[in-house]
This record gives structure tokens, C-alpha cells and sequence, in this order.
């Protein structure tokens, strides 16, 4: 951050603009040129000028945390494993890491135009194969904090403090302390360890740099209640951070993953039981959203009960095997705003468009039933016409509409992506253009076949019509758009392992250091503090 900032002062008008860009965020499967334009977006500007910044050069990307792509060397039973020092050495083979520097190779040849900035921890560098290092590179290595500049950071953030000026008086007879204090992260540590009270001296009977980075740790969390005070105790913050850091090495993507979205959460409580009561939960809404239209209406058809019962079997079976990672989120204030608009422009000419397609199939194929003496097919045909009319419609929401509105317009600023009513907002918000979208797709269907000669429509009364298209749309909308009913039934099923008030928790984590901030997701604040958490 200090080198973008001097960035930034010394910058020219003419000169790219740098931005700090998270390489534990880039999906490798999106290209280069698409991580920055993705981040622009994110940050507020528009898809068609960030495009244009990024093909111009007007972006100095600096490239944070090579390290932080891969987890590090484990044995065969994933456990890490860890050098003299007590830290898990890295990996050589980091699939990520080595992906990256391949692309980033192929723009080496135009950094004369596009100059870019990659940072990575030493050792982890060093430790990839000689042959994947970035040929047009200057290389700049920054050395540990000697001891005297400690030595004056301390004495000027401490001044006059007698517990500090003697633990600064004896720390040159205690190479241990003073090796460990040669990087940022453990300085940081103990001044937040020792900032009210406690003699750091305490620290001079640790042997060997484990035992003390062990005890400075275990003083992290208290330190951190000291000072932000909330209605937790530091063993069950200490288990629930435990809890979270041992689900992002065993959860799906094991190794890989160093995010804390809520909504990604859910395995703790066992996937097999979230999915099953998930699946549950999805049937009792699916209900809810259909019988009213059969049970409050004085003859409805028989095989409408038929048609409910198979949707629930299809439900629970779709529900069941979802991962609902990823869902779609609304902040409040942003629901009648231009991505809603936006998501109105891609869907409803959609439906417009497709429901007209279908009703279209249904009447060459209602002159084939009647040529062949089909007329019970022919007398179903309006229903089956509509539900055609009715899938194609819906999906232009499940596709264009989430694409565009949501994925490209609400950035995952300030954790937007991981608080829970943002998710119900953006489930909500898609189940009313999904039922919108059906009732578009239902009348354009029933009115393009009323020009068969074939098609009896009524031979299937309008209302039972009408109730078919809406059971079909509110299948889809229940099988697709879940994010916010599986967090809800994430935490009915977490019995504690969790608090309950998860985002409430999270937050006060974050604003006490315990954990940082990655674009839309929380980070443990160093990969050595998850890694505690993780063993303990």
C-alpha cells in the first residue's frame, strides 16, 4: 500500500494510474486483461471505460500476493510442512502461481507500453522453477527491519513508557525476539499484544522462535477484546476463527481458498444435511408458492395436483446435489436502481422474444398430431405450449439477467456479497422478474397459438393455463435462486459450532484486526494466524 501511495504522489497526468490488484481474487480461467477490466468495474467504472483504460495503458497494475495463490507444502496427510523457523514452507509446484507467471511472461514482451508490478514473498519466488521467473523483470528485494530501526519505531510509538524502554534496553541479548521481529507482521503483533498493559519483557523466556510466536498469538485475541470489547470470550472467538480457518483447508476447494464468504460456509455444518434440508426447505416454499393456486380455486384439474407433485420430486432432487455458493446480491438502496433497470432491459424483451418462439412450435406440431389422429395430444397442446413459452422466457433471467445486473453492476464492495438480506434481496428481486417474465411468456404463447386452425384453446380453460406457467416459473426461480434460503437453513443446522449472529461476528473481527478485507470477501489478517487457528 505505501508503494502504490508513493505511486500515486509522483504521478503525471500522462502516467498510468496504479491499482492495487489481489492475485488470490484472479479466476484463471478469465484472462489477464479481463482481471484488470473486472477490477475497474468493481471499482466503480463503467465496463466500456475501464476496457478502454486497460487497452490503452492507463492502468499500472500492481500485483499483490503471488504467495497468497496456492497454499503451501503439505505431506500426504495435508498437514503442512514447516521449515527450522516454524513457517510451512512453499510449494514448487503451486499450479496457480505458475499459471500466472506463464501469462504474465506473455505480456513481458509489451511491458515497454504496459509496465506492471508483481509482488511476492522471497522465498516463495526463489522456491518456483528457475524457468517460470519473468524474464523482463527488474527484480527489487526488500530486506528485513535491522535492529535499529525497530529499535527507534518502538521507542518513538512508546515514549516514555519505562516497560518499553527497558524491553528496547534488553532485546539485544535475545537474538530469538530480535530475529522474529525483523518483519512487519510480528511487530505488529506485539505492539498490539502489549499496547495497554503487559510487559513485553515476559517474552525474553521463549527459547526458540515457535514458543514465541506461539505465545504471542495466544495473546492476540484477548488483546483484541481488550481493546474492542464484545460479548465473547476469547476461547469461543479463538474456536469459531478455528472453525473457519479448518473449513477453508478440508471445504470444497481445499487448499485453494483463503476467502470467507458466508454463503460459502454452509459445509461446516455437514453438506449432506445442509442439502437435505435445504432440499426440504425449498419444497415447503415451492408448495407455498403453488397450492394457493389450486386450493383457492373451486375446479382445478386433476392433473395439476400431478404436476405439483412431480415438480416437488424434481426440486428435491435438483436442490439436493447444488452447490449455492455464489448467489446473487442486492445492498439496500440499490434495488430500484440502474441495474434493476438494466435487468429489466435484458429479460423482459427476452421473454418477449422466446415466449413467442414457443407458442410458434406448438403449431406445426399440433399439424402433425391432427395429421397422424392425435387428438388428445392436440387438446393438451395449449398447456404444453404455454410451459415451452414459460421455460424459454424465465430464461433470459437465470442468464442475461443475472450476468449483466448483477455480476457486472453490484460490486462486492464492503462485503456486500457476504451479508445474508442482501442475498434474500437478490433472490426476491429475481423471483419477481422470473413471475414477470412468466406472465409476458404465458400471454404472448396463448395469443400466437390462437392463430391455429389446429389448437383448441379452450379445451384447457385459461385459469388452468395460467397456473401451469406459474407453477413452472416458481419451480425454476425455487431450484435456481437459493442463496439466501440455504444461509438461512446453514444456520438452523450449525448448532453452535458458529455464532449465531455470524455477520455481526465477522465484522467485529475485521474492525479488531483479526481479519482483513478482499474485495467482497474477509481474509484471516496474515496466512500465519490462519494457520494457528487451523492447528488449534
Amino acid at each position: 500500500m505505501a508503494l502504490v501511495r508513493g505511486l500515486i504522489e509522483g504521478r503525471q497526468p500522462d502516467d498510468p494510474l496504479p491499482v492495487r490488484v489481489s492475485l488470490a481474487e484472479w479466476d484463471m480461467k478469465d484472462s489477464f486483461d479481463e482481471l484488470l477490466t473486472g477490477h475497474l468495474i468493481k471499482a466503480g467504472t463503467s465496463e466500456e471505460r475501464a476496457t478502454w483504460m486497460v487497452r490503452n495503458g492507463f492502468v499500472l497494475p500492481v500485483l499483490d500476493g503471488l504467495d497468497e495463490m496456492d497454499p503451501g507444502l503439505t505431506d500426504a496427510d495435508r498437514n503442512p510442512r514447516r521449515g527450522p523457523d516454524g513457517r510451512q514452507l512453499p510449494d514448487p509446484e503451486a499450479p496457480r502461481a505458475l499459471a500466472a507467471l506463464k501469462v504474465l511472461g506473455n505480456h513481458g514482451a509489451m511491458v515497454s507500453r504496459f509496465p506492471l508490478i508483481l509482488l511476492c514473498r522471497t522465498r516463495h519466488y526463489d522456491a518456483l522453477p528457475s524457468g517460470s521467473h519473468l524474464e523482463h523483470a527488474v527484480r527489487v528485494d526488500i530486506d528485513p527491519m535491522d535492529h535499529g530501526r525497530v529499535v527507534e519505531h518502538l521507542t518513538t510509538v512508546f515514549r516514555g513508557e519505562a516497560r518499553w524502554l527497558a524491553f528496547v534496553r534488553d532485546l539485544p541479548a535475545h537474538p530469538v525476539l530480535r530475529r522474529a521481529l525483523t518483519t512487519p507482521w510480528w511487530l505488529l503483533l506485539l505492539k498490539a499484544v502489549y499496547h495497554r498493559r503487559g510487559d513485553p519483557s515476559e517474552l525474553f523466556g521463549c527459547a526458540t522462535e515457535r514458543a514465541l510466536k506461539d505465545r504471542l498469538l495466544s495473546l492476540f485475541i484477548p488483546a483484541v477484546l481488550d481493546l474492542r470489547p464484545a460479548p465473547y470470550d476469547a476461547a469461543r472467538v479463538r474456536d469459531w476463527l478455528g472453525v473457519i480457518a479448518r473449513h477453508l483447508r478440508n471445504g470444497p476447494g481445499a487448499g485453494e481458498r483463503v476467502d470467507i464468504h458466508r454463503p460459502q460456509l454452509w459445509p461446516i455444518a455437514g453438506p449432506a444435511r445442509v442439502r437435505f434440508c435445504d432440499s426440504v426447505a425449498a419444497a415447503v416454499v415451492f408448495l407455498a408458492l403453488t397450492l394457493p393456486l389450486l386450493l383457492f380455486r373451486e375446479s382445478p384439474a386433476p392433473w395439476l395436483f400431478g404436476t405439483v407433485g412431480i415438480g416437488v420430486v424434481l426440486l428435491v432432487w435438483e436442490v439436493s446435489r447444488q452447490a449455492g455458493d455464489r448467489p446473487p446480491c442486492v445492498p439496500w438502496g440499490r434495488v430500484f436502481s440502474g441495474a434493476t433497470l438494466t435487468l429489466v432491459i435484458d429479460t423482459l424483451p427476452v421473454a418477449l422474444v422466446l415466449s413467442v418462439l414457443g407458442g410458434l412450435l406448438a403449431l406445426p406440431a399440433a399439424w402433425l398430431a391432427g395429421t397422424f389422429g392425435l387428438a388428445s395430444l392436440v387438446s393438451f397442446l395449449p398447456a404444453l405450449g404455454v410451459l415451452w413459452s414459460v421455460l424459454m422466457g424465465v430464461r433470459g433471467v437465470t442468464g442475461p439477467g443475472v450476468t449483466h445486473a448483477f455480476t457486472g453492476t453490484y460490486a462486492p464492495d464492503v462485503n456486500a456479497a457476504v451479508r445474508w438480506r442482501y442475498v434474500l434481496r437478490g433472490d426476491l428481486l429475481l423471483g419477481c422478474a422470473m413471475f414477470v417474465a412468466a406472465g409476458i411468456s404465458i400471454v404472448m404463447g396463448r395469443w400466437v397459438m390462437s392463430f391455429s386452425d389446429e389448437l383448441v384453446l379452450s379445451s384447457v380453460p385459461v385459469p388452468d393455463v395460467v397456473t401451469f406457467g406459474l407453477v413452472a416459473a416458481a419451480l425454476q426461480w425455487v431450484m435456481v435462486f437459493g442463496g439466501g434460503r440455504r444461509y438461512l437453513v446453514f444456520l438452523l443446522c450449525v448448532r453452535g459450532r458458529l455464532p449465531r449472529r455470524l455477520g455481526r461476528f465477522l465484522r467485529w473481527s475485521h474492525e479488531g484486526g483479526l481479519l482483513r478485507t478482499s474485495g467482497g470477501a474477509y481474509q484471516f489478517r496474515h496466512r500465519e494466524l490462519q494457520q494457528w487457528l487451523d492447528a488449534g
